[in-house]
């Protein structure tokens, strides 16, 4: 038996792995149980790319009663595994710093795991990071897509494409994207316009520019409610005058992502229309009915908003829609480092104090806006894993 382990590791350390796998068969014809040969077996299968099967066998062995010698091998076997992938990792962010926005802060969020599949996939994120799977558990998302890691958009993007790979459900986004985005914050609309050769054209005055779509240009809706906050003065349990912050209003957002439109004339391409019950200036352009809860009484913002909605819904059949902004906003607001970098939100709205919330709707309709197919994943508070 001897002669045949210093011939495999003699074949081995030449890389005649052919030539390696046939002693090794040799060998395990007549010892097949061995743990030693079982080493070896898992040393051949890693350096021939069967990398999944040879950390099967070095976690088996790890969990058998061994020699110390060979537990400490079965050890190696798998820390080797380990630093290959940290290597071919930090060799692809190194790449990807080399390209433009490769520094940019980004973010790194896991889409929601089935139950059925949560173990698997604590599994892949505890190898991925290199922690226990006890601190894997909380990174895992139920329900919700759920950012797991900041940094560089090149270790983000790198990270994220690993556990692509293992067929996780990722999103990776930087600030320089973001950053990138035309927005423009719509006063009103005016009347369709109807063609009969293009169809329906709508019109979206935003300051001095003319945005003119169609209905199809329209790929995703993105709704949310905005939060105002403020100080009042109470009565405190002991009976004196305290100031509390509490939610002074609850402000209507709604942003249209744009495949395509023209601003003043000219072509533009991507965008998002961004506007909200608090800016929105219901008195001109398009003149809905509002269904009145007191007829004697003029529309209130609300009704006019509810009308407003009724009619996008209607001349947007195809769009998609994404309206979990309250628990991604929930999400997001715990990474306020994040959310401080996104240095315009693009939303015009008066506030008694600043709001990281505004910073956290302009970073959800932007992954979105990147991200399309989130508007329904997100609504369905599901995604689609599957497992590799």
């Amino acid at each position: 038996m001897q002669d045949l382990v210093t011939a495999f590791e003699s074949q081995f350390a030449d890389q005649q792995f052919s030539a390696a796998s046939a002693t090794l068969q040799q060998l395990l014809s007549d010892f097949p149980d061995d743990p030693q040969l079982q080493i070896l077996k898992g040393r051949l299968y890693d350096a021939t790319g069967r990398t999944d099967e040879a950390e099967a066998i070095f976690r088996r062995l790890l969990k058998a009663q061994l020699p110390a010698k060979l537990i400490t091998q079965a050890r190696q076997g798998l820390l080797a595994i380990e630093m290959a992938e940290v290597n071919a990792r930090q060799a692809r962010i190194d790449e990807l710093l080399k390209l433009a926005g490769g520094s940019s802060f980004a973010y790194l969020a896991l889409l929601p795991v089935l139950p059925e599949q949560k173990d698997w996939a604590i599994a892949k994120i505890a190898r991925v990071f290199r922690t226990d799977p006890y601190t894997a558990r909380f990174k895992i998302p139920n329900r919700y897509p759920k950012i797991i890691c900041l940094g560089t958009l090149a270790e983000m993007q790198a990270y994220g494409e690993e556990l692509q790979s293992y067929g996780l459900g990722v999103i990776w986004l930087s600030i320089e994207a973001i950053a990138q985005i035309p927005v423009y914050q719509v006063e009103y609309f005016g009347e369709p316009q109807i063609n009969p050769k293009t169809g329906q054209k709508v019109r979206a005055i935003a300051g001095i520019d003319e945005i003119i779509f169609t209905p199809d240009d329209v790929i995703a809706k993105v709704e949310g409610i905005l939060p105002t906050f403020g100080e009042i003065v109470v009565v405190n349990a002991k009976h004196k005058l305290a100031r509390k912050e509490q939610i002074l209003d609850r402000v209507q957002i709604c942003d249209l992502h744009l495949r395509n439109y023209s601003v003043n004339g000219k072509i533009g391409d991507r965008g998002i229309l961004r506007f909200h019950d608090n800016q929105y200036r219901f008195e001109l352009g398009l003149q809905l009915p509002v269904l009145r809860s007191l007829q004697h009484i003029a529309p209130t913002v609300k009704e006019h908003w509810t009308e407003l909605s009724t009619w996008l819904t209607r001349i947007l059949p195809n769009a998609k829609t994404a309206k979990d902004f309250q628990n991604f906003a929930e999400m997001s607001i715990v990474y306020p480092e994040f959310l401080k970098a996104i240095e315009a939100t693009h939303i015009n709205l008066e506030r008694p104090k600043p709001s990281l919330w505004d910073n956290a709707f302009q970073l959800y309709s932007s992954t979105v806006f990147y991200q399309p197919s989130l508007a329904t994943q997100i609504t369905a508070q599901s995604a689609d894993v599957k497992p590799k």
